[in-house]
């Protein structure tokens, strides 16, 4: 089903062979601690076994992951917890595309992410989340929840570097149809999405989860989720989620029904997320999850209000 680079050997190995992106050292706009940020970020070179591709790493990589960890709870446990929703990220300098609401500064993305780190924000995974919403553990009164919807190639690019150095985990809902096997040059200009050799690079910040793996379309403004017969969905779902391998879910666009939830619970989806506003607490329905828009528009003190909801 995927290319895949040959290797010699049965082991896997992993290499450091520079920058990702190029270096951004001559925009002297970017806050110092930024730039240096970004440009740490290394590429992997995933040496393949034969006949292995790297969505076989990724499934592999991914349950590695699949953990709960122990959270100290002496300051209080979490009642609610905000789900913050970013998209697609580019530095002000190179962005041309302003009028997109789904394109956020990577320096506005930098200072929220410096505010909840300085705050004492407890990062938590959507594993956690679950566990916590069921009743199964308490988590830190300071937690949240991140998440990027679609999957672009600049998650990787400036996300990663950017969660790693706060040490903090966030979470991708995937167009899995856009999903190719290798990685390619990140351009500023032009639409791009991850690949399974980016995603494999990323999975101790990342985790994957669906965001359909080709119904992310409108037709006469609404989604397919919506539009299109309840077959096609079902078929569609189980596709994204054998990609994945990942029972939590986002709805493109925020568009569902009681079809689409019937679909969701008969496949096994555990939670999904809307794109209505507000945090999540005990006793919500499970697939129908309040998430924070994040937007160029969302000035420090919303996102202040957000993450404290006062």
């Amino acid at each position: 089903m995927y290319n895949k680079k040959k290797a010699s050997t049965t082991i896997f190995i992993i290499l450091c062979i520079g920058l990702v992106s190029c270096n951004f050292s001559s925009t002297s706009s970017i806050n110092q601690d930024l730039l240096a940020i970004i440009n740490s970020l290394q590429k992997e070179y995933i040496v393949l076994n034969d006949n292995e591709t790297f969505h076989d790493l990724f499934i592999r990589g991914q349950a590695k992951y699949k953990v709960v960890r122990d959270f100290e709870l002496i300051n209080g446990v979490a009642d609610e917890i905000p789900v913050l929703m970013y998209h697609h990220l580019l530095l002000s300098s190179e962005n041309n595309f302003k009028g997109n609401s789904a394109i956020l500064d990577v320096e506005t993305f930098f200072e929220q992410m410096e505010i909840l780190f300085k705050s004492g924000y407890t990062t938590v995974t959507l594993l956690e989340f679950e566990k916590w919403l069921s009743g199964e553990i308490e988590l830190p009164k300071k937690s949240v929840s991140i998440t990027f919807d679609d999957g672009y190639l600049s998650n990787y690019i400036y996300a990663y570097p950017i969660l790693k150095n706060f040490n903090f985990k966030a979470s991708q809902f995937l167009i899995t149809n856009t999903a190719k096997e290798e990685s390619e040059p990140f351009d500023p200009n032009v639409l791009q999405y991850l690949t399974w050799e980016d995603i494999v690079s990323t999975l101790d910040v990342f985790e994957y989860s669906n965001h359909t793996h080709d119904l992310h379309h409108l037709e006469n403004n609404k989604g397919f989720m919506i539009s299109k017969p309840i077959d096609y969905v079902y078929e569609d779902t189980l596709e994204n989620m054998s990609l994945t391998n990942c029972k939590y879910f986002a709805y493109p666009y925020g568009h569902y029904n009681d079809e689409v939830l019937d679909i969701l619970e008969s496949v096994g989806i555990k939670m999904a997320f809307t794109v209505k506003s507000g945090p999540v607490k005990k006793g919500d329905s499970p697939l129908e999850l309040n998430r924070y828009g994040i937007f160029p528009s969302t000035s420090i003190s919303k996102f202040n209000y957000m993450i404290n909801n006062q």
